[in-house]
């Protein structure tokens, strides 16, 4: 669980988009490191796209990686002793969005997606050598720095070219690095960095450490998006942007009355609700399945201290309706108690939730946790209570 240190609306006004944050010591890295690395490697398809080795550049997959049939399937694989060698020249390997094949890097992914309200992804740089493995640059997405294992210097610059989007890359324009960073720091295992998108970034090993972290994206849909959108949807029903240009003298008056109609509509509350409800019925969150906690030993009590997190990353409390997996949820009584109580916070212990809504007895919440859990509208890290031992009467 990660400490945060302020709410999600603190977050947004002070820091979103607008300046880094550093958390240093705001989670145990100790369910993390080379382990969870061996573990994606096992089952991620090193594609192109999702596995890549960085050594003075990129190094072509051809080098690490063949192809072959396997039972009529054309697969992939790793070549170990190549990648191995690789690992210990100082490559860095990189997997892109290993959230998709690691429930631990997925569950931080939905931790920090819960915090901001948005959705977001995950790639692993893992390293031990220290060869930097990109240039200094921007990204065009915020980003939260995840170490887990090791140690990596980060210098962090004021952007030049604020709040870039995916086709503003930063490639050819490198000159305009400032030349004093405004954070200069070693971030170290159990710290995360946030990282407005446009901030200038450079990164470099530390001597004598090996250094693995997650870059935790955070995709949020832009008021580009939102105008996209609309043209799409909305705006051809208005009849003032349906006027030909024929590049005559009527045709300035013509935009300038578009314009104006173009402004009432997207201040319209209703659209933009439109708006946020695609993105929400666009969310999917995938856990992982818990047959034994929930069906097989569905008689036995959770732990105090199994997590409870809601499987919506955009939900909030005060929504008047709920989405969860791209669905409005419509329940009643208790259930929907139990759901906005979740949807007020990034993740909660059976224990405290139980402090919150203390009128629900014990046993009837975690039936209650467990319905919830098995329509797939929360997640349980369920841990059921061990079975006690009979002792014979007479000890």
């Amino acid at each position: 669980m990660i400490n945060f240190s302020m709410s999600r609306d603190e977050f947004r006004t002070l820091h979103f988009e607008q300046k880094p944050r550093f958390l240093r010591k705001c989670f145990d890295p100790a369910p993390y490191g080379w382990s969870l690395i061996d573990r994606a490697l096992d089952l991620q398809d090193p594609t192109r796209e999702l596995l890549k080795v960085l050594y003075n550049g990129r190094t072509e997959p051809s080098a690490y990686v063949e192809e072959f049939i396997d039972v009529g399937l054309r697969r992939r694989r790793i070549l170990k002793d190549r990648l191995y060698n690789m690992i210990a020249s100082g490559a860095t390997i990189v997997l892109n969005r290993i959230e998709l094949v690691s429930t631990p890097v997925r569950d931080i992914c939905l931790e920090i997606g819960r915090f901001v309200g948005a959705q977001t992804s995950a790639n692993a740089y893992a390293s031990l050598g220290e060869e930097a493995a990109t240039n200094v640059h921007w990204d065009t997405h915020d980003v939260f720095v995840v170490q887990v294992a090791g140690r990596k210097h980060w210098r962090l610059y004021e952007p030049t070219h604020p709040l870039p989007i995916s086709s503003q890359v930063s490639n050819e324009r490198k000159d305009e690095v400032p030349a004093t960073p405004v954070f200069d720091d070693v971030v170290e295992a159990g710290d995360i960095l946030y990282v407005p998108r446009g901030w200038w970034h450079r990164v470099v090993p530390v001597a004598g450490y090996d250094t693995i972290h997650f870059t935790v994206a955070v995709h949020t849909p832009l008021i580009l998006d939102y105008l996209v959108w609309a043209c799409a949807s909305t705006l051809p029903d208005l009849v003032e942007l349906r006027h030909s240009l024929l590049g005559d003298t009527h045709d300035a008056a013509r935009v300038d009355e578009a314009a104006q109609v173009i402004a009432k509509a997207l201040r319209d509350p209703a659209m933009l609700d439109a708006f946020y409800t695609r993105s929400q019925q666009r969310e999917r969150v995938v856990t992982p399945f818990n047959i034994d906690a929930l069906v097989k030993q569905a008689d036995r009590p959770l732990a105090a201290q199994t997590r409870v997190t809601l499987n919506a990353r955009q939900a909030n409390a005060e929504s008047p309706v709920i989405h969860v997996n791209g669905n409005p949820i419509h329940l009643m009584g208790d259930h929907e108690r139990i759901v906005r109580q979740l949807a007020d916070t990034t993740s909660i212990d059976i224990e405290s939730l139980q402090a919150r809504i203390s009128d629900i007895p014990a046993e009837a919440l975690q039936t209650l946790l467990r319905d919830l859990a098995r329509a797939d509208l929360i997640r349980l890290e369920a841990v059921v209570e061990p079975l006690r031992e009979q002792l014979p009467a007479d000890l």
